[in-house]
């Protein structure tokens, strides 16, 4: 295959990876549609912003941030040895560093819930909003014996 035609390949299924993530993503976030504002604050936890708007809704907004680093690299170097009719020849090709990456990817995203506290619509913005895969576990208070 052409390396223009393969690179085209490549492109196409990036994108429409790119797609189903976000589609999941939205699709995620579409089930909390109906749900009470206490089930809201269970699932994602209390460290929430709430804000008052107008006609007695109210907007809850929690915001998700995952930072690291991709650690860096080194690519082997490499020994060639080669025959030819002037007598053995050697060539080294020398590893390439890559250093390594900081990254950072956060999501916020807003309930907004109407004057009986059931969520009506939702929006969120941010880099990492289609990888976020909804929250881990929320801590609980350990039941008593």
């Amino acid at each position: 295959m052409k390396p223009a035609k393969l690179f085209l390949v490549f492109l196409a299924s990036f994108l429409l990876a790119a797609c189903a993530t976000t589609a999941r993503f939205e699709q995620m976030m579409d089930g909390y549609l109906g749900t009470p504002v206490s089930e809201l604050q269970q699932r994602f936890g209390y460290n929430y912003i709430e804000r008052q708007l107008p006609d007695g809704l109210r907007a809850y907004t929690w915001v998700w941030k995952e930072q690291g680093v991709f650690p860096g690299y080194e690519t082997p170097t490499t020994i060639q040895t080669f025959s030819s009719d002037k007598g053995q020849h050697v060539i080294v090709i020398p590893g390439t560093y890559f250093p390594s990456t900081p990254y950072e990817t956060n999501c916020e995203f807003t309930f907004i819930t109407d004057a009986s506290g059931k969520t009506v619509t939702w929006r969120a913005h941010g880099n990492g909003c289609a990888h976020y895969s909804g929250p881990g576990k929320v801590l609980a208070p350990a039941a008593r014996p």
